[in-house]
């Protein structure tokens, strides 16, 4: 009974029901409300309401579904017999149970046809169909009868006129018409009927193919699959290892273990072949629509087990758990990616309430418990399930090229900071070596100055020690002449020099002769003219020191020079 939802929230337990709603219909709303609210929400409300609030479309019950290899053949009768083994004998007492004709072998001398042991002679005679059995046969001379071969006992299937011997081995099967045209399967056996009994098919093996092949316009067809059954008057069913069988006769379900099984009664079904073993499947890519909207592509992976194949035909109209599971995949899909804007797809640490960086694992965490619970719900497992995501071609491309320029952008500043970087050492590299080079270079400037200075300074050193002992010596040897003769000495050294003017330094006591343009005598001789002469030693004039020597005169040294200026005369 359906529910009608407009009945208004405020009615009480006490109230009377509204007009038209018994009591217990109320009751079953007011129960209906209060279980709402514990109702699974998401994918599996979309299907059911739990695991024992929603009753499956079908039974699920126990089916007499016959085995190939345990049919029983019609009784034996007047147009139908079973033939008890392979020999000879054995086909000609059946043929002669159904009222057929058997004509023995004659003595004609060898004329006529010979029939082999294993096989029979076919006689028409006078449209009657007659069986040679082993031996000579002469026709010739018998009017309106006509020999027609003979055939090997062995074949599946031998027609002659309205008479069929049909032999079917084992995994073998076959359907024929009874008298009341019901469809009766023949399992392995040898069997001999006539009209009105018909065979309806040729001998087929019942093991070649998985799933069903059934009876329509008098052939037998394949399934397109092992899942994809094919329904007809009469079926034969295989149903392979690892999966199990599901019938349907009426509104009861049922299934079969591994093995071949015909079906033939009215109203019985062959539902398919429900894989219950592990097993994993690359689902058809999805198509979803972001917010923006963007079309994207998605492709999916799902690894499940079905353990009660029967409940999920019951609640579903799959008898895969994946194909059930795909078309909440999809729905699920549309929901989440809907909700999300292209850049949080490309982005996911920008999802609100997401923590991950991968688009894949978010989608895997977000479908994972509902589809988990779908699957439960249905007599299965969802082992694993897994997601790429992509976009169609032009968007591809598109994002493709805005990734590329992206990544041209993010090179050239990687490069320019680079060789920033690289220009950066290198100008510290050699601001560095130049400052080394100028500490280098001023270092021995500032050592060879040192050195400049210290020999210097042994060269003023030596030139004054020599200077000293010089006078020293000149001193002795001027000692104990008179001032006469040291005047002498110094001209005639001088002469020899070359000089030819003098200029007159006199005192009081002495007048002392040096050279015109002279600009100061031999440093040796003033000392010693001194030394031996102190009263006119106010006169002489200094002379300077040799070149390159740093030395300054003193104040009293200057005021002497410059009161000791000579005048020149004629010498």
């Amino acid at each position: 009974m359906s529910l009608d939802n407009k009945i208004p929230s405020t009615t009480s337990a006490t109230a009377p029901p509204p007009y038209g709603v018994t009591a217990n219909e109320a009751k079953e709303k007011k129960s209906f409300k209060k279980r709402e609210s514990s109702m699974p929400t998401g994918l599996v409300a979309a299907f059911s309401l739990g695991d024992d609030k929603k009753k499956p479309h079908l039974e699920i019950g126990e089916l007499k579904i016959e085995r190939v290899d345990e049919v029983k053949p019609p009784a034996n009768s007047a147009n139908f017999q079973t033939v008890e083994d392979d020999s000879d004998d054995s086909y000609l007492a059946a043929f002669e149970a159904i009222g057929v004709s058997i004509r023995r072998a004659s003595g004609c001398l060898g004329i006529g046809h010979r029939v082999l042991p294993g096989h029979i002679g076919l006689i028409s005679r006078r449209g009657v169909p007659e069986f040679a059995s082993i031996g000579q046969h002469y026709t010739y001379n018998e009017f309106r009868t006509l020999w027609q071969g003979t055939r090997p006992l062995s074949d599946k299937i031998i027609k002659h006129k309205n008479v069929t011997i049909c032999n079917v081995g084992s995994n073998q099967g076959a359907f024929i018409q009874d008298i009341k045209h019901n469809i009766i399967p023949l399992g392995p056996g040898r069997y001999v009927f006539k009209q009105p009994y018909k065979l309806l098919t040729s001998v087929v093996s019942t093991i070649d193919r998985d799933g069903a092949m059934a009876l329509q316009g008098g052939r037998l067809l394949y399934g397109a699959s092992s899942t994809a059954p094919v329904n007809g008057r009469a079926v034969f069913v295989k149903v392979p290892a690892g999966y199990v069988g599901l019938f349907r006769d009426g509104n009861t379900i049922g299934e079969k273990p591994p093995g071949e099984y015909v079906i033939y009664k009215q109203g019985m079904e062959f539902l398919g072949n429900a894989n219950v073993q592990e097993y994993g499947k690359n689902l058809d890519t999805i198509r979803v629509y972001t917010k923006d909207p963007t079309p994207v592509m998605v492709d999916v992976y799902v690894r499940v087990e079905l353990y009660q194949p029967r409940i999920l035909r019951g609640k579903t109209q799959y008898i895969s758990l994946i194909d059930a599971l795909e078309e909440l995949v999809a729905l699920k899909l549309k929901d989440t990616i809907g909700a999300l804007t292209r850049n949080e797809l490309q982005n996911p640490n920008e999802i609100p309430d997401y923590k991950g960086s991968s688009l894949a694992e978010y989608l895997k965490a977000v479908s994972t418990a509902e589809l988990s619970e779908f699957a439960k719900s249905v007599g299965g497992s969802l082992l694993s399930i897994g997601f790429r995501v992509h976009y169609e071609d032009s968007y591809q491309n598109a994002m493709n090229n805005q990734a590329v320029q992206t990544l041209k952008v993010d090179t050239r500043l990687k490069n320019a900071n680079a060789v920033a970087r690289e220009e950066k050492i290198i100008a510290e590299g050699k601001k560095d070596s130049h400052l080394v080079l100028e500490q280098g270079r001023i270092t021995a400037e500032v050592e060879r100055v040192e050195k400049m200075a210290v020999a210097k300074a042994k060269a003023i050193r030596a030139i004054a020690e020599a200077e000293a002992a010089a006078i020293r010596t000149v001193a002795n040897a001027y000692k104990g002449l008179d001032q006469q003769s040291i005047q002498a000495t110094v001209l005639e050294r001088l002469a020899a020099q070359g000089v030819q003017k003098v200029k007159e330094i006199s005192d009081k006591t002495t007048v002392t002769f040096v050279p015109e343009g002279f600009s100061g005598m031999n440093s040796i001789d003033l000392a010693a003219l001194r030394r031996i002469s102190p009263a006119s030693q106010q006169n002489i004039p200094e002379s300077k020191p040799p070149s390159g020597l740093f030395q300054s005169p003193s104040q009293q040294e200057s005021k002497s020079r410059a009161r000791a200026a000579p005048r020149s005369f004629a010498g």
